[in-house]
């Protein structure tokens, strides 16, 4: 199977989720960043099913999700905050922690509208409890 063909070409492929589903991590590493494009709107058919599946990638997916948590599109950090990263597993939720933190503490503008911070908030106080 094409890898591509893992990639959603509109937000109601759901379709192309549950064949990456069938191909899994590693062999979907390489369009991580493709996938995580997908959960910018929670709104979408395919973001909820497009989390579940990221949330199983491992410590591959770090370096995307960074990307994002530094992007300044307040609405994608939101989604990719509360869609993925809230359901990694903890070893790779550590390595976001100071992402997190920072977001709390240092709000952008279009944050601070999106409500980023309050969801950054409640992920790190799940990890405090979880501690």
């Amino acid at each position: 199977m094409d890898i591509n063909n893992c990639i959603p070409k509109d937000k109601f492929d759901t379709a192309a989720i549950e064949r990456a589903n069938q191909i899994g991590f590693p062999t979907l590493n390489s369009i991580l960043s493709d996938l995580l494009e997908w959960v910018q709107d929670a709104n979408w058919p395919v973001a909820a099913e497009t989390a579940v599946l990221l949330s199983k990638a491992g410590l591959e997916i770090l370096p995307h999700i960074k990307a994002i948590l530094r992007s300044d599109d307040g609405t994608w950090k939101y989604w990719t905050i509360d869609l993925v990263v809230r359901n990694l597993d903890a070893d790779v939720l550590l390595e976001l922690c100071n992402d997190l933190v920072r977001l709390t503490e240092n709000p952008t503008q279009d944050d601070q509208k999106e409500d980023v911070a309050a969801v950054a908030r409640s992920i790190l106080l799940t990890m405090e409890i979880q501690s």
